[in-house]
């Protein structure tokens, strides 16, 4: 039984993944903003969280380490959207990835990023 569970346990893990390997994707949608960070990441995480995909919300989730600014997008197995955002001389740069490299998001989504890239 002890076996059981253990590979139970295993299998379940195998399926998760991290916002790393989210972001090691290549970005889908690099955009320039004269937005700051902090403003664009605002922007696109209550767009994300107005913005649903079979009736329910892609959500959002903020975070920030120093100047720099992600959103997440949580799913089960991992974030399947995320955007960094890193400030510039202008404003800031915005760069949008997608886990599931073998499926095309729904458009609203990187349709919000660049809503608010603007």
């Amino acid at each position: 039984m002890r076996i059981l569970i253990a590979a139970l346990g295993v299998v379940m893990l195998a399926g998760c993944a991290s916002v790393g390997d989210t972001r090691s994707n290549p970005a889908l949608l690099v955009l320039q903003s004269s937005k700051q960070p902090k403003q664009a990441a605002e922007c696109i995480r209550d767009a994300w969280q107005n913005t649903t995909v079979l009736g329910a919300s892609v959500g959002g989730v903020l975070q920030s380490s120093g100047e720099r600014y992600s959103v997440l997008a949580p799913d089960v197995q991992a974030p399947l959207h995320l955007v960094d955002i890193t400030p510039t001389p202008g404003g800031s740069r915005i760069s949008y990835h997608f886990y599931r490299t073998w499926q095309s998001p729904l458009e609203r989504v990187p349709d919000a990023v660049r809503s608010c890239a603007g």
